[in-house]
């Protein structure tokens, strides 16, 4: 799928940046589709500013989680 997207030096290192941003997306995915206390608006709120705010965070866990 990816094949020939990144052609710079970095190309690897952005690829696989890329894929950790992915599965972060998967991981807050199922986490918002889950039931809270949150309803409507207030979820969808909630879970837009969780998923702003976390992203990179949990990117980077991956990366760092790959890499041992």
């Amino acid at each position: 799928m990816l094949e020939g997207y990144f052609t710079s030096s970095d190309g690897a290192e952005k690829q696989k940046r890329l894929l950790a941003v992915q599965a972060a997306l998967e991981i807050i995915q199922a986490s918002v589709s889950c039931t809270n206390a949150y309803t409507g608006r207030d979820k969808l709120s909630k879970d837009i500013d969780f998923t702003k705010d976390k992203v990179s965070e949990l990117a980077d866990a991956i990366q760092a989680a790959l890499e041992k």
